[in-house]
């Protein structure tokens, strides 16, 4: 067989391609490996919080400098670009409170500390139970330290909701703690309001960048013909991003399609090109469409969909696949016009605060943008409601976390950070 030089043309061609493949294979391995969608997923590699870990080390340096000598605050002179409400509740011996603090007010310049309102929750009705009641660096940090409000009915309310202490008591205090934080931010009249979950790491700069994607995401709700958004995402859970299998029939559009087109082009070249029909004789023509093309395919949804299709930086809409309320900005019209009444009335005890906001959200068909990559990332490994690793604290498989996130360079962040402040500076003084 192999003496027929057709045999022979065959047989090259296919072990070149199998070479290729390897080659390409291999490639992916190394390239994919932190995408949870991938076959090449090696997720003890791509948990490893790297760019965190340097975040943490400088946010824990500025809560204890903060505990001896007060950091800047919120000018009172105008009101506050943003005002950053963070609600706490014990987990029973672990607090990564300080380092989501921290990370959030580390490297910011006194410029932007000016603006911004800092509220810290510390959820409980007897707050001496929280980690870090009193302490220090929270009093020096924080702008403002609610409690529940004067109302016997509420505090009688939030008390049995933490007796209970299951989902359905953790879903209703949720909504109740939520209107503490928006009404706190609602006092000082904000332009945004930005909630964030208290085991967070945020990255350098991220003020800069929210805002920045702030005015992409009005701009663009205005060219929607909208009037206004609902929030802007921060933080959304990388696991979710992949192949989702709603989408099956897209996938298998898309797969075909390329397949025609292969077919077509292939069958073109043979019947208008003489030398084409010595190339591409008929084994190489079903070999390249029947086998070779199916394999490529297949590798490239191996590859996974975050590797193979990363979202662009920028601002997207992103009406599902968001989870999880780690890090939300809101317009403040949206805080006092829908979000107080609507938390503050709820007696829902069914869904989290964040399922709870999409139902009501796609009932609206509310606008939601996210911004890519990802400003904050979530390290917390020991749940406040029992999920995740109750005894070590470390991050497990079913935590949300952004993979790309441990990827970024804190020298390029910082630089882009100083630039940025050195412009409105410059700005400002003109």
């Amino acid at each position: 067989m192999l003496a027929n030089p057709q045999s022979r043309g065959v047989v090259s061609f296919f072990l070149g391609f199998l070479l290729c493949y390897a080659l390409l294979a291999a490639y992916l391995r190394s390239k994919c490996y932190r995408d949870p969608s991938s076959i090449f997923f090696r997720p003890e590699s791509a948990r490893v919080l790297t760019y965190s870990t340097f975040r943490k080390a400088q946010a824990q340096k500025f809560g204890d400098l903060a505990a001896l000598h007060p950091p800047p605050k919120f000018s009172n002179l105008t009101a506050p670009e943003l005002c950053v409400g963070v609600g706490s509740v014990s987990r029973s011996g672990f607090s990564y409170l300080k380092e989501t603090l921290g990370s959030i007010l580390e490297g910011l310049d006194s410029l932007e500390r000016q603006r911004i309102y800092l509220v810290v929750f510390l959820a409980h009705t007897d707050q001496s139970q929280h980690e870090d009641f009193r302490q220090p660096w929270l009093l020096n940090m924080a702008d403002r330290l609610p409690t529940y409000p004067d109302d016997l009915e509420i505090i009688n309310l939030v008390r049995q909701l933490e007796a209970d202490g299951g989902y359905e008591a953790h879903a209703r205090k949720q909504k109740i703690d939520y209107t503490v934080l928006l009404d706190e931010c609602a006092k000082v009249n904000p332009r945004y309001t930005m909630t964030l979950e208290d085991d967070v790491i945020a990255l350098d700069g991220w003020y800069h960048r929210a805002l920045t994607a702030l005015q992409t995401a009005t701009r663009k709700t205005k060219e929607l013909g909208r009037d206004s958004f609902l929030y802007l995402r921060i933080f959304y859970d990388g696991r979710l991003l992949g192949w989702n299998s709603e989408e099956w029939p897209l996938y298998l559009g898309s797969s075909v399609a390329i397949f025609l087109v292969e077919v077509t082009v292939l069958a073109a070249l043979r019947w208008r090109i003489s030398y084409a029909r010595k190339v591409i004789t008929l084994p190489i023509f079903f070999l390249l469409c029947c086998v070779c093309t199916p394999m490529v395919i297949g590798l490239f949804f191996a590859g996974g969909r975050n590797c193979m299709l990363p979202k662009a930086p920028g601002v997207h809409l992103m009406r599902k696949y968001g989870c999880c309320a780690q890090g939300l900005v809101y317009p403040q019209s949206q805080v006092v016009d829908h979000l107080l009444p609507l938390y503050r009335n709820t007696e829902d005890n069914h869904a989290a605060v964040d399922t709870f906001l999409e139902n009501w959200a796609d009932a609206r068909d509310d606008l939601r943008w996210a911004v890519t990559p990802v400003l904050i990332q979530h390290v917390g490994g020991k749940s406040s409601h029992g999920a995740g690793d109750q005894k070590s604290g470390s991050l497990t498989d079913d935590m949300p976390f952004d993979y790309s996130f441990e990827m970024n360079n804190p020298v390029r962040l910082a630089e882009e950070h100083r630039l940025w402040v050195s412009e409105m500076k410059e700005w400002e003084s003109t």
